[in-house]
């Protein structure tokens, strides 16, 4: 099982590095629910997190997993990285330290996300302007 875990969570860097929303896609389960950042309401099913998906994505925006660390234990697996937020229109940009947990079937499909951050765990990086972002947004995503 812990081969099966690690595949979704190396699987699940690659589609932000490759921005490829199909393999995102098929890492989930039709049902799953997932909760970014924990204490916004959940997107549950596969149709809402393919919306979340499209949301992080609008615009010219690109999310790049750095310094990944993965930890699995049984079916579950945590991931560990800085989610490198930018938009090629403007040039800007920030750094989100995360720590994602994830529930994993014996198919391999993700059936629980939780994403803990919040505003404590953006930064600035110095060669991109500022994105004004605020948690809050993430609770209205229509």
């Amino acid at each position: 099982m812990k081969e099966i875990v690690q595949a979704a969570l190396d699987n699940y860097v690659l589609a932000y590095k490759n921005n490829d929303k199909d393999l995102f896609k098929s890492l989930w389960d039709d049902e799953a629910v997932f909760e970014d950042p924990v204490g916004t309401d959940p997107c549950n099913g596969i149709e809402a997190i393919c919306a979340f998906w499209d949301f992080g994505h609008s615009d010219g925006m690109q999310i790049t997993p750095t310094n990944v660390e993965t930890v699995v234990c049984s079916n579950e697996g945590i991931l560990k990285a800085v989610m490198e937020v930018r938009n090629i229109n403007d040039n800007s940009g920030m750094d989100i330290s995360i720590v994602d947990h994830f529930v994993v079937d014996e198919r391999g499909k993700i059936t629980s996300g939780r994403a803990f951050w919040d505003e404590s765990s953006i930064s600035q990086p110095q060669d991109v302007n500022t994105i004004e972002i605020n948690v809050e947004d993430f609770k209205d995503r229509d």
